[in-house]
Parts: structure tokens; sequence; C-alpha cells
């Protein structure tokens, strides 16, 4: 064993060489010692492997000429020692083929189906004679091409472990060839390979003739075992960034550090075991003990290596994915902001509008009402009415893009409020998208509030007009149907339900996403170009409505949002916003008007006193507190603006409630009702939302003042538990 030392140690240098091919490899972390490279290290890794793969090729190439001419030194490394078999030699060549094949920058179907064919003939050569070992038989395969005229008992038949490591290597180069996605497997085989090698390596270097064959049957050959040795780390270099490569090859610490360390973890033990097997402190008897311990711990030095280095690299990706959520949570945050500014802007200009429109429309329905109007005014007022009442709906969705609309459901028609949207749906998609409805006329009723209605119409079209950037068809239907309610249980009968359904016939979504599309901030859209609220307020919503929302939709087959509405059984006797009913009488109740606007307080006292109402104003909170002193008599109803210079409106109701009790209070607002909504629990207290009419106004005092207290407290209760 002396003799051969400077063979061994040659060879242990090709060893290193494979070994430390992917050490400096990383551009991300300064002072690695990167590579000169420019292209990327998978294409290096990659490099590597095809080399491998031709020196397995010329490895079987040369032996097989050693055989054909007869020449000692390329069927054996050492004279005397044992030779590389015809059948090994040829199972390198079709390995070394597999593995170039495998490593083409471009793949085809042909050099597919030609690795997975010289793999396959790795495994069948390397089967067929593990069966000649188990069954005690002689197909012949081993004397096919040369006769082995020196071993007797198994002439030209390759060792069985040369037999298994031949059906590892082929099978892990063979599940790379039909699936990257087994790169996992494929590589532990690959290690399996790589194994066997180890110990064939180790068994000639300490001179342990048992870990590399066995007294009864052939041996494996030194040079043999390099090259198992050169395959398996070829294989591992095929898809260094998959599987279990992908921990050893990452630019994060932990590959860095593998990179590093898994050559003195294999090379120590080996070098430190030889120099005590060479050194005459141990006889020949504590070898193969030496040899196995050097093993072991060479194997538990490259798993510990490699499980810290997965341990720093999760660590290190998890703190990546940390940090990228942080920024995507402060983008967020940002465009919430600047979100919430705009709405505040929007919800202090639909503020103003509303004042100006509730004095627009309220002066033209006081002049409709009068009979001495010839035609052509009546048309010219009725004009001015359907432009104020238009200016109504915009500032409402002024308000729905700042949240501030006052929530205030009522019974309607869904085909109604659909149909009021049609121009500005039509606005939203693009031409290149076909539109239609398809509405019931037969509806029933819902209990809803209409701004939110139409928040639910515009949401789920705009969700369907990005669904078809190269346009397509978008349906908006109604109808009614009968179903049951969802987790309402075995045996519960169907509802009546009103449906809404918003079809279009975009990209689509699989499964995975349509578990998600509900959630807030949950967007497929690119950075920018959503908020990933849309759907979530959509939910909101139709939940807040006692309905429900399902879709039905599939990768390149379009969605379908079904949103299901409970339908009002009294739908036909309740009133909606806007529907004429008999005109309320007063008989001289007195009401105090408070508004800073000077102009719709005058068209609300002008409004009240023509219908026989004791009418009191004041242009703010301390002012109309004089105006209560000074009055002795009853005070029916005080009506009130929400937001006001110096004192707001719920603090100058909480003031006169503490004076008179007995004075309702009805708040006027087309803001937020984020101001009255503690008040609402409180008996006599409800809101009017701005923009209203003369009509309405005197609709809904006269409910307030024939409502009993008592039904409203009982009411209040009710809601508040």
């Amino acid at each position: 064993m002396l003799q051969c030392r400077p063979v061994l140690q040659g060879r242990f240098v090709t060893f290193v060489l494979f070994f430390a091919a992917g050490k400096g490899i990383d551009t991300r972390r300064r002072g690695f010692a990167p590579l000169p490279m420019s292209q990327d290290p998978s294409k290096v890794y990659r490099t590597i492997a095809r080399c491998g793969g031709v020196l397995l090729t010329l490895l079987g190439v040369l032996v097989l000429l050693g055989w054909l001419w007869n020449i000692a030194a390329l069927t054996t490394v050492l004279p005397g020692r044992i030779t590389m078999k015809p059948n090994t030699a040829i199972g390198f060549v079709f390995l070394g083929i597999a593995l170039f094949l495998l490593t083409r920058s471009k793949q085809t179907r042909g050099t597919q189906l030609g690795c997975a064919v010289s793999a396959s003939i790795v495994i069948s050569l390397g089967l067929l004679t593990l069966f000649e070992y188990l069954f005690h038989s002689d197909f012949g395969i081993d004397q096919l091409l040369f006769k082995d005229l020196v071993q007797i008992p198994y002439p030209g038949r390759m060792a069985h472990i040369t037999a298994f490591s031949f059906c590892s290597a082929g099978l892990s180069v063979l599940l790379l060839a039909f699936s990257e996605k087994q790169a996992r497997l494929s590589q532990l085989f690959a290690v399996i390979t790589g194994l066997g090698a180890l110990f064939a390596i180790i068994g000639y270097l300490y001179g342990v003739p048992v870990l590399y064959g066995s007294v009864e049957y052939t041996s494996m050959a030194l040079h043999t075992g390099m090259g198992f040795l050169v395959g398996c780390l070829s294989i591992l270099f095929c898809r260094a960034d998959l599987g279990l490569m992908s921990v050893l090859t990452s630019p994060y610490p932990g590959g860095w550090l593998a990179r590093k360390l898994l050559p003195v973890a294999a090379l120590a033990p080996a070098g430190l075991g030889a120099l005590c097997v060479h050194s005459q402190l141990f006889s020949s008897d504590v070898r193969l003990g030496i040899a196995s311990l050097v093993v072991a711990q060479i194997v538990l030095f490259a798993a510990l290596v490699w499980g810290l280095a997965f341990v720093l690299n999760r660590a290190e990706s998890e703190k990546e994915v940390a940090q990228e959520a942080l920024a995507r949570s402060e983008k967020l945050l940002q465009q919430s902001q600047k979100m919430e500014a705009i709405g505040l802007l929007a919800g202090g200009v639909a503020h103003d509008f509303n004042n100006l429109l509730a004095v627009i429309n309220g002066y033209s329905d006081l002049l409709l009402e009068r009979t001495d109007l010839s035609s052509a005014d009546r048309r010219s007022l009725e004009q001015i009415k359907q432009a104020g009442t238009s200016a109504a709906s915009l500032t409402r969705q002024l308000l729905m893009l700042s949240r501030q609309q006052v929530v205030e459901p009522v019974v309607l028609d869904i085909n109604k409020t659909v149909g009021n949207l049609d121009k500005m749906l039509r606005r939203l998609i693009k031409e290149n998208i076909e539109f239609s409805f398809v509405l019931d006329p037969q509806l029933d009723r819902v209990k809803a509030d209409p701004g939110q209605i139409e928040q639910i119409v515009l949401n789920l079209v705009v969700n369907a007009r990005d669904a078809m950037p190269n346009g397509g068809s978008l349906r908006i239907q109604t109808k009614n149907v009968e179903r049951v309610v969802p987790q309402s249980g075995p045996g519960a009968s169907a509802s009546r339900f009103v449906l809404l359904e918003v079809t279009d016939t975009g990209t689509g979504m699989d499964q995975k996403t349509q578990a998600h599309i509900f959630e807030p901030f949950f967007t497929t859209k690119p950075v920018g170009k959503g908020t990933g609220l849309g759907l979530a307020t959509v939910y909101g919503i139709v939940k807040q409505s006692s309905g429900h929302i399902e879709v039905q939709s599939a990768l390149g087959r379009g969605s379908s949002f079904q949103v299901y509405l409970p339908a009002e059984a009294q739908a036909g006797a309740a009133l909606e916003p806007g529907k004429e009913a008999a005109e309320a009488v007063f008989s001289g109740e007195t009401i105090l008007v408070v508004e800073d606007a000077e102009p719709l307080r005058v068209l609300i006292c002008e409004a009240l006193k023509s219908s026989g109402c004791n009418v009191l104003s004041a242009p703010e909170a301390q002012e109309a507190l004089r105006v209560l002193n000074q009055q002795k008599g009853l005070i029916h109803m005080l009506i009130t603006d929400v937001i006001m210079p110096g004192m707001n409106g719920p603090a100058l109701a909480k003031q006169v409630r503490e004076l008179r009790p007995e004075i309702k209070t009805l708040y006027m607002t087309g803001y937020s009702g984020e101001f009255v909504r503690s008040d609402m629990l409180i008996p006599g207290v409800s809101f009017i939302q701005k923009p209203f009419t003369p009509a309405d106004l005197r609709r809904k005092i006269r409910k307030m003042l024939t409502d009993k207290p008592a039904a409203k407290a009982a009411t209040a209760g009710s809601t508040g538990s």
C-alpha cells in the first residue's frame, strides 16, 4: 500500500477539485470570492456536469481500448490489481452520454429521448448483473465483447456493488430526464452512488478490501470508484439550483458556508485516517474499524453541514420574505394614506355640493308644485330637476370613494339602481367589450342601501373589465331564485332571493386564487394597479345586507359573480326614496331649523311653512340655544346639520335634550354617519340624507312626529342587543 500512495494522492486531487467546483459561486455576498463569470451560475454548474459526462465517456472508451489492445495500464490503475470489466466500461460510456445530453442548453424531445435510452441501458447493465448474482446464473452478457482469461469464478462480470451503483446512477439520470420536479429524489440516488464510490476509495486508501468488494465475488476497481464519484458529482451539478443541491448553491450565507466546509468535512477525516493507518501505529486488524469510522465521520459531517446550511438559508429566506412583506405593507399604507387624503377631499367637496344641490332640487320641487306654471316653464324646471338629480348621484359616488356615505337601507328595485348606472358603466368599460343587461321585469324588491348596491355593481364591473384586456363580453343579469341559505344545515327550507349576477369572458381564475379573492389586500394585479379592496368591499356589503356571494370561474373561461340578497316579503307596500306618496300635512307644529348654509336654511323654512309648520331658524348652535331659551312654548322637533362651525350638530342636540327631553331630533347629513351613530340608539332621533327634496323632508318629519317614543326605544334596544 505504501508504494501506491502517490497514485492515490493524484486521484484525490480530482476528488478535491470536484468538491470545490461550486465553492466560490456567489453573486450576492461581499467577500465570498465569486468566480469570474458574467453568466448565470446554473450554467456554470451544468458546464461542470457536462465535463464530468465527457470524462466518464472518455474513461469507458479508454478501458475498452485497453481490453481491445490488451493494455493493462488502461484496464487497471495498479499492476496486478483489479481490472475494470468491459461491461463496466460500457456502462460509463452510456452514463457519460446521458449526462452530456441532459446538460445541453437546448433540450429537445430527441435529446430527452436519447438521454432516457442511455440511462435505461445503464440501468439494464446493472440489473442484469444483479440478477446473475441473485439467481446464480450466467446470462453470458459479461463476455459478449471480451473474454476474461484471468478471472476464473466470474469471468468478465462486474462487482455487485458496481452493478448496484449503475442502477442508482442510471435511475438518477432517468428521473431528471423526464421531470425536473424529481430533482430531490434524483439527487438522493446520486448521493447513494457517491457513498458506494467513497467506500471503495477509502478501502483502497486504507487497504481494506471488504469496502470495495468481497472474497467470494468480484471487487470494484479503483478507477471504477473514481468514475462513480465523478458521475455522482456530475449528476448533482446537473440541476444544482433544485432539490438538495439548492441548499449548497444558494447565494444565502448557509450556501456559502456549506461550500467552504464540505471539502474540509470530506478531506480532513480521510487524510487523518490515512496518516493513522500508514504511520505503523495501528495493526492491520484495526484498519477496518478506522476506515468505517472515517466514512461515518465524512457522512455525519456532510449531513451536519448540509443541515446547518439548510437552517441558515431558511432563516435568511424568511427574513427576505418578511422584508418584502414589510415593503409591500409600507406601499399599501402609503397608498391607503393617499386614498384617505383623496377621500377626505372628495367627502368635503361632496358635502358642499350636497348643500348646493339640496337648494337647486328643493326650489325646483317647490316651483313644480305650483299649478300656475306654463308648460314651457314646467319642462325647463323638470330639466333642472333632472340635472340636479344626476349631480346628486355623482356626489354619492364621490362619497363612495371616500367611504363616508350615509348607510340607509331602504326597500328598492335593483333593476332601477342598475339602470341608473348604465351611462357610467359604459364609460368605465373599453370599446372592445360587449356590454349587455338581462333584467327580470318581475324582480322582487330588496332592502339595502342604494349607494352600496351601486358600489357592488361598480366594483364587479371594474373587476370584470380588468380581466378582459383584449376584449370580450360582459353581462349583468337579475332574476328571482329559490334556494337554501348556505350554512343553514340539513333539512332547511328554500328561501326567496334576488340574484344579481355579473358575468365576463375574461382570463378566469384557478381554485387557489378563488380561495383568497375576498380577502382584504389580496390582488392578482401588478404592483400599483390594484389595492385588493374591491372584492373585499363587495363581500362586506353583501354580508351586511344579510346576503351571500358566490363565484364560478376557470382559467381561460371567464368568471361569474353571483350576489344573492333576501327578497322583501312586503316590498309592494314599502316606499322608496323619491317615490311619491300622500303629501304630509301639519297643524302648526313648531320646528327649530339649524343650518349654517343660508340658502338651504331658507329653503327648508319655506318648505315647512308652506306645509303648516311654525318654523324657528338659526345659523349656528349658540344662536339655536338662545332661540330655544326664548321660546316658552312647545318645540316639537330640532332639525340640525351634523357638521357646522363651532359646536356641531350632535353636541347641540345633546344640550337640547338636557334642556327639553321631549324634543325630537332630525340630523341632516350627506357626509358621514360617524357623528350620529351613537345618537341613533336614542328614542326620537333620526337622520335624513342630503340632498333631499321638500317632499322627502316633510314625510320624514311627519313619520317621526307620529312615531311613539316607546316603539323607538324598543327598536333601539333590539338593535343594541
